[in-house]
């Protein structure tokens, strides 16, 4: 008998077990559209984003070369020490644009300044672009 119901629990189980499963809808982390959040750097006095931010940089890069959609906020201190914050974004077209706040910025323009790259095949080095009008 107990033979019989160990039987019995191993093909209810395997029955259980055998069906096909489903695909698993795609949550937004895994689309490729959700954008990429690189992080945020805090540079010091003099200091490169290539140097103090390298691995923020390469996952810039990295978003660059897959096509996907990112963010860095990059803050770099003025001579007095006021920060200075670019916000970074690359769009799933490769169109590089920064938005320059220098709002902290006392003795500066204390505003925000939008600059563009354009589509870019690579990030320029130092990163920084044109002001766009």
């Amino acid at each position: 008998m107990r033979r019989l119901i160990v039987v019995g629990t191993v093909a209810l189980l395997t029955g259980c077990g055998s069906s096909v499963a489903s695909p698993r809808p795609a949550t937004s982390s895994q689309t490729p559209t959700a954008e990429i959040s690189c992080g945020e750097v805090e540079l010091g006095q003099g200091e490169v984003l290539e140097v103090g931010g390298a691995k923020e940089r390469a996952c810039f890069e990295g978003a660059l070369r897959e096509g996907r959609a990112a963010t860095l906020a990059v803050s770099q201190p003025t001579i007095e020490g006021d920060p200075i914050v670019t916000t970074w974004r690359l769009a799933t077209d490769r169109t590089l644009t920064g938005d320059i706040d220098s709002s902290k910025d006392r003795f500066g323009n204390q505003a925000h300044t939008l600059v563009s790259c354009g589509r870019i095949t690579q990030l320029p080095d130092p990163l920084r672009c044109a002001q766009s009008g």
